[in-house]
């Protein structure tokens, strides 16, 4: 099943398909520092997929920050075990 645009020749053959080339962003979350949070993307049924997380504040200077461990499995996106409050991208093709 695809879910990327594909742009046909007059042939019929495929000269280009975002499902192999391009990254699509399907959701975007935010996490609480120490927080824990779970979302189900159906879109990723089969997909291969990333994420990417970016921390809303800067990080402090008197103690370590720690980044979220974002884990998949299936369509549900998990993170967890972070210090900061972070955004959460993702994406697939």
């Amino acid at each position: 099943m695809s879910f990327g645009l594909q742009v046909r020749k007059a042939n019929g053959a495929i000269s280009y398909s975002s499902d192999s080339v391009t990254w699509n962003q399907v959701g975007f979350f935010q996490v609480s520092g120490n927080g824990s949070v779970s979302y189900d993307f159906p879109a990723l049924a089969g997909r291969e997929v990333l994420t990417a997380q970016v921390m809303i504040d800067a990080p402090p200077l008197t103690r370590r920050a720690i980044a979220h461990t974002i884990t998949v499995t299936g369509t549900t996106v998990t993170a967890s075990g972070g210090s900061e409050n972070t955004y959460v991208l993702v994406m697939m093709r």
